[in-house]
């Protein structure tokens, strides 16, 4: 009897031991998937652009085996959302912060016993280029009209307007003219242009249509640019510095968000014509910035096949910098062309 019993109680334990192995088998098992799941999930994304000037997705399912592991996003940025949807998870960041903002982006890997595992992966979202459209030319003269006797604005402004008289004819030995211009339909706030200077100067008339930049101040109770002040060009000339210093403060691989709009001379004709593709490459100069040239990479649009070195085109499209190259992008649009005389 004892024998029979002692026999008994050792088959219970062995019995007892192999369910335990057996159970210890299994976590070990389900364990080592999910780490393999946590490492898949890693070379998938430790190569991706650590730089992540937009919105973009991630998975949220790893599959190994058979067996679905949810993945769970965080990041230790509030600036960074998350949108899950169709097994994917789209990462919200914010495109418009005035500042960089670096992150670490975290996966966390659970299975089905609520067993974890976590990796992360550090990104950045670079400070947002915003070109600010400032303000109308209406804007800054209303600005001007507020400004007391003597007193000037501290940076310089441009405007375009209308000469409605002359006030000093050209001087030939000073090279300057002075002229009042009206901005738009603003008859009751004219800017008067003293010793105004610049190319064309001498041959102002009444009537002509002109740019003028320079410090606007208030000289007894007249509303004038100030002694100094630039003839920009004949018709309207929008300055485009603000545009060019902010593309060119692109880093390489980043793009703008919004499409910008310059005007500029070609310089070259960097890829011919393809009647195929109806496109051209062209390097253009604005406001003769020589040190800050523009290519319009594949630019197409009414007039692509004839504009030339010299010509002034108007190029609408989506800046980037292009390995150390700034340009517009690919299906840039040629909105204007004037040839060259």
């Amino acid at each position: 009897m004892k024998k029979f019993l002692s026999l008994m109680i050792s088959m219970m334990c062995v019995l007892g031991l192999v369910a335990c192995g057996g159970g210890a088998e299994a976590e070990v098992e389900t364990k080592s998937d999910l780490v393999a799941a946590k490492e898949y999930l890693y070379t998938m994304y430790k190569d991706g652009n650590p730089v992540t000037p937009t919105d973009y997705t991630v998975v949220g399912v790893v599959n190994i085996g058979g067996v679905a592991f949810d993945v769970e996003w965080t990041a230790d940025s509030d600036t960074v959302k998350f949108a899950e949807a169709d097994k994917m998870v789209t990462v919200d960041v914010d495109e418009m912060n005035p500042e960089e903002v670096v992150y670490n982006l975290t996966a966390t890997l659970k299975d089905a016993e609520g067993n974890t595992e976590s990796v992360s992966f550090q990104r950045s979202v670079p400070a947002a280029i915003i070109i600010e459209a400032g303000m109308s030319y209406e804007e800054i003269v209303e600005l001007a009209y507020t400004l007391a006797d003597g007193i000037a604005l501290e940076d310089t402004n441009r405007l375009f307007g209308t000469i409605t008289s002359i006030d000093t004819p050209y001087s030939d030995e000073y090279k300057n003219i002075t002229v009042t211009i009206q901005i738009g339909d603003m008859t009751d706030k004219l800017i008067q242009c003293y010793r105004l200077k610049g190319e064309g100067a001498e041959a102002l008339a009444v009537g002509d249509a002109i740019t003028v930049e320079g410090i606007l101040k208030n000289y007894k109770g007249t509303i004038e640019f100030d002694a100094g002040c630039e003839l920009v060009g004949m018709g309207e000339v929008k300055d485009q510095s603000a545009i060019l210093e902010a593309a060119y403060a692109l880093a390489d691989g980043i793009a703008m968000t919004d499409p910008v709009t310059l005007t500029g001379v070609i310089s070259s004709v960097d890829t011919e014509y393809s009647a195929d593709y109806k496109n051209v490459t062209v390097t253009i100069i604005c406001d003769g910035i020589e040190d800050k040239p523009i290519m319009c990479y594949r630019l197409q649009g009414e007039g692509a096949d004839v504009i030339a070195v010299g010509d002034t085109i108007t190029v609408t499209g989506i800046m980037k910098n292009y390995k150390g190259t700034i340009e517009f992008d690919a299906k840039c649009n040629l909105d204007s062309y004037t040839k060259a005389e």
